[in-house]
Order: structure tokens, then C-alpha cells, then sequence
């Protein structure tokens, strides 16, 4: 972290400039304004996905990832009734990540972890995870999955200015290719109580949904991978309102997902919702889905 002027600062890596912050990334104080000029009673916070450092050496994702689960623990301890917090873990190795989520709770006071959409490369259904996925929900811990170095934009080289289209349109797709990896290998079968929130919500997968059932049908299960269609089992993951569309976020509240949108609003970065209260509004939701959104799903993926 460079510090640059009015307390900003500069994520650098390798000594490149990545993103420029401000204190709102650090301060609890100016976050609780923030949530009061807002409307918004409690906030759950999460690391930056860049740091979430899955292509570190286990000593040094080890050392990242207690640094940052004591910083967030230490931001939930300045107003404990207005956050709470998930943290992180080295989950290319599963051992290590194991013993670290054992930490999470009684050592730092966290609901659960963030992890990408992939794993340094590796899809989210990879059998390597299972017992990652199966510790999380003997511990109960919620799963935020967040869209980091999109694979589906890989080999894209967007003509100069047009770098955002990275993340405004290769993050929502490679949320979608992590959802429907996780469906296709069942493990939303093996494992019915995980409670896992896909972030932007759920990407692509709203649009590939019927067709990771046909070929659920055509393909005897994935293969006997899968117990269950992904339209069954998508239904038990959660998803956050981030789609930046009122119409969309109807669809995805009251038939693709009833009971199971979180309200997401990528603060504090340039996209973030402005005014999450009238988003949600504008979607024209029926009061049991708008009490949903505003506090109810949220409640329950968070224990």
C-alpha cells in the first residue's frame, strides 16, 4: 500500500499500480456514515478479491491471509452491531485451508470465506475441494464466491480504454462457469446444508440454466456426478442483487431464486450501488421477497 494524497492509497503490485483506495476500504467510522446516509442497518464485509492470494506459497498465503482476517475481525470490533465479517483462506491446498478455517470463528469472530470463481485455474467442482466444502458446512461457514482473474477473458486483449470490460461483462461469465461447475459435479447433492452465495448474481448461470439440464438428461447425471438437475440444486445457492438491473432482479427474486438474493452493492469501488434502498425498490417486489432481500436471506446464509 503507496500513500498518495488525502489519504488515499495505491494497491501496487510488483510495483505496478493496481487500484487506488480510499479510507473507506479501512475505517469503520466513515463506512457507518456511509450505511446511515444509506439506510443500511448492518453491512458484511470481505477481502478485496486480489488479496485473496491463491497462487502464493503456503507460508505466504498463510501470512496474507491471517493479516487480513485480523483486520477485517478488528473492523467488526469497532462496531460489532453494525458488521460482521468473512475472511479468507488458502484454498489451493486444501489441508492448509482446512486448518485455517478452524481459525475463522473462535479466533476472528467470522461467518465464513471468499473464494474466486476459480482456484489459480482449477473450476470450483474439482473433487480436490470436497473436503473444504464438506468442513464448511460442519462448521457452518458461508462460502462468498467473488469473480478474480476471470478465465472466460483469459486470452482477451480489449482495445485501449476498454479494460473495464474485464470485469463489467468477464466477471459476471466466469461467476456463471464457476456456478455451473459446481452444479454439474453435484455438489450442492453431497453437501445439502453448504451455504454458498455467488456474488454479481450468480452471472451467467440465470441464462445457462436450462441447458446445464438438458445436459443433466442427456448425459445420465454429468456422468453419475450429479444426483440431482442444477436447477434443483441452484436452488439452494444464494445469490447477491448485483446485476445492476431492476427487471432482471425480479426474475432472479421471485422465480429463478425465492428466498435466496442477498442485497449486494460492491462498495466502496466505482460500480457500487449508489442508493441499494431505491434499487431494490425499483425491481417492483412483492413484500415477502422485499423483506427477503432487505434482511431475511441474509440472516439465514449468515447464521
Amino acid at each position: 500500500m503507496v500513500c498518495g494524497d488525502h489519504g488515499r492509497r495505491a494497491v501496487t503490485i510488483d510495483g505496478a499500480a493496481f487500484r487506488t483506495l480510499d479510507n473507506r476500504s479501512w475505517e469503520a467510522r466513515q463506512r457507518v456514515a456511509d450505511m446511515d446516509a444509506a439506510g443500511v442497518a448492518a453491512q458484511v464485509l470481505s477481502p478485496m478479491p486480489e488479496l485473496l492470494s491463491f497462487w502464493f506459497d503456503i507460508p505466504a498465503a498463510n501470512a496474507m491471509c491471517e493479516h487480513m482476517n485480523a483486520t477485517i475481525a478488528g473492523l467488526v470490533t469497532e462496531a460489532p452491531d453494525r458488521f460482521c465479517g468473512l475472511g479468507m483462506i488458502p484454498m489451493q491446498d486444501p489441508d492448509a485451508a482446512i486448518k485455517a478455517m478452524a481459525d475463522l470463528r473462535p479466533k476472528f469472530g467470522l461467518r465464513g470465506f471468499e473464494i474466486g470463481t476459480h482456484i489459480d485455474g482449477t473450476l470450483l467442482g474439482d473433487a480436490r475441494f470436497d473436503p473444504v466444502y464438506a468442513a464448511a458446512q460442519d462448521m457452518g461457514l458461508a462460502i462468498f464466491v467473488h469473480a478474480l482473474h476471470p478465465l472466460a477473458t483469459k486470452s482477451l486483449a480489449p482495445p485501449a480504454g476498454r479494460t473495464p470490460l474485464v470485469s463489467y461483462a468477464g466477471f459476471p461469465l466466469d461467476t456463471g462457469l464457476a456456478a455451473a461447475s459446481l452444479l454439474a459435479a453435484g455438489v450442492l447433492s453431497r453437501f445439502p446444508k453448504l451455504k454458498i452465495v455467488l456474488g454479481h448474481g450468480g452471472g451467467a448461470l440465470g441464462s445457462i440454466i436450462g441447458r446445464l439440464d438438458t445436459g443433466w438428461r442427456t448425459t445420465g447425471g454429468y456422468g453419475g456426478a450429479a444426483a440431482e438437475t442444477p436447477s434443483t440444486q441452484a436452488r439452494r445457492l444464494f445469490y447477491d442483487s448485483n446485476v445492476y438491473d431492476p427487471v432482471y432482479l425480479h426474475h432472479l427474486a421471485t422465480r429463478f431464486a425465492p428466498g435466496q438474493v442477498v442485497l449486494g452493492t460492491d462498495y466502496p469501488y466505482d460500480i457500487m450501488q449508489q442508493d441499494p434502498l431505491a434499487y431494490l425498490r425499483s425491481a417492483d417486489l412483492p413484500p415477502d421477497a422485499l423483506e427477503s432481500l432487505m434482511s431475511g436471506a441474509a440472516l439465514r446464509l449468515l447464521a
